[in-house]
């Protein structure tokens, strides 16, 4: 570190999809050598699915981030790597209940078992610190028809937090939250897992009013709205502008991407900034579709607090002690309870294939019987069409028939159940809200 005092973290979406994303190799060679440069103490990488480019990057940082964690989840991966300055003590990996559809391939969530790795460092100051990363479910269109399941995911991820506060450990959680800072999966992170948005707590909320368009520039516009994602200085976002500021003008991107902090005595955000945000030197492409975020703290040992306390982490223990506000909640159970019924409507359209597929198996096995048969005096060539014809639909609808029952009968009853159990969590939750544990925002 270039001061003991101070502790630099960086939270990057890197990109890296195989053969879908564009450019990989070179991008993240180029992010490795990015990395090298700079002075982090812990970084959180999002995105990275490709074993060889982890080793790629893990041995480019090795002198100043000895300390490695690659997550394994799902069928391909999770994505989520964390390299540390510190001693790795502990890791684990929690999968979210519900992250994705199988039947969206091209989306892939569901296979790559999404959830958050924590790694628990023991630093040199302020003892154990535990680092979250995770990376929520996409949108995928306008629609956005993920919005129940990522809501899920925040839930259960803010009570992971909870639980790692309520230990008496200093936090901090970053990743690619797909989520806006007025979505209430951000409210959940900020006021049920009572973290601190870095970013936030230093630049406040950006007032479009307040900025100079006359004098706009790249930097400027990134820094001030803190944009990291769909920018319209990012070669790879369908906003960019090529220079000519027009999309900038329209104030296009959003906050997608986040360091989220235990706000404590011993922990306290000093500076914070969207980064890696020009190009691949002698290149035209930026280094990601996303910039990264980097929040730089100052860490303060126990022994020299004077008599600041910090919050006392037993009430963490209370299920009812939150800072979400009522309307925040049913908000989140009216999004439940819409996709529960989506869930239950489309298990039961693919139940209702699954029974035609049975009954139309049925047809085909009769008519390849029957058919050679009556069509037996029209010549060989009828007959050798009609059963490679009937052939090719028997298999067909014999592959439709297992994949209409997986996905409708045990997938489809998996997620209603799991839906339904997260919405009797929340509605207890709220049923027995006590004043004496709700505390409005200040």
């Amino acid at each position: 570190m270039s001061n003991d005092n101070k502790l630099n973290v960086l939270s990057f979406n890197c990109w890296g999809l195989a053969v879908v994303a564009k450019h990989r190799e070179f991008r993240l060679k180029a992010i490795a050598k990015a990395l090298q440069k700079e002075n982090y103490d812990i970084i959180t990488l999002q995105e990275v699915w490709v074993w060889k480019d982890f080793e790629f990057i893990k041995e480019s940082v090795k002198k100043t981030l000895p300390f490695t964690k690659y997550f394994y989840s799902g069928a391909l991966g999770s994505g989520l790597a964390i390299l540390s300055r510190f001693p790795i003590v502990s890791t684990t990996y929690h999968r979210y209940a519900l992250n994705g559809k199988p039947l969206k391939f091209l989306h892939g969530d569901y296979y790559v078992g999404k959830g958050v790795g924590s790694a628990l460092v023991n630093h040199p100051i302020i003892g154990l610190l535990e680092i979250f990363n995770t990376h929520l479910h996409a949108g995928y269109g306008p629609k956005d028809q993920y919005k129940a399941h990522r809501a899920t995911e925040c839930w259960q991820l803010a009570n992971i937090l909870r639980n790692s506060a309520a230990m008496g450990r200093q936090i901090i959680m970053s990743g690619d939250f797909n989520s806006v800072p007025s979505s209430f999966n951000y409210r959940l992170i900020r006021d049920h897992g009572f973290m601190s948005d870095s970013w936030f707590q230093l630049h406040g909320e950006p007032d479009a009013n307040q900025f100079n368009m006359d004098d706009i520039t790249a930097d400027t516009y990134t820094q001030y709205f803190g944009f990291t994602c769909n920018s319209p200085y990012n070669t790879f976002s369908q906003y960019y502008d090529h220079g000519d500021n027009t999309n900038a003008k329209k104030l296009l991107g959003k906050r997608l991407d986040y360091i989220f902090y235990r706000y404590s005595p011993q922990l306290k955000c000093i500076e914070s900034k969207v980064v890696l945000t020009g190009l691949v030197p002698d290149s035209s492409m930026s280094y990601s579709d996303h910039f990264g975020v980097v929040s730089v703290f100052s860490t303060i040992p126990q022994n020299e607090l004077e008599k600041e306390m910090a919050p006392i982490p037993s009430l963490l223990c209370h299920p009812n002690y939150t800072h979400l506000q009522p309307s925040i909640i049913q908000e989140i159970l009216d999004e439940l309870n819409q996709d529960r019924i989506k869930a239950k409507g489309h298990a039961h359209t693919l139940l209702s294939i699954f029974m035609l597929c049975v009954l139309l198996q049925s047809i085909f096995y009769i008519l390849i019987i029957v058919l050679p048969t009556t069509l037996s005096y029209h010549g060989r060539l009828p007959i050798i069409l009609v059963t490679v014809f009937d052939g090719l639909l028997m298999n067909l609808v014999s592959l439709l028939i297992p994949v209409c029952l997986i996905v409708g009968f045990v997938f489809g009853r998996t997620e209603q159940r799991t839906l339904l159990q997260f919405i009797n969590e929340i509605e207890t939750f709220k049923q027995n809200l006590d004043d004496n544990y709700f505390i409005s925002i200040v």
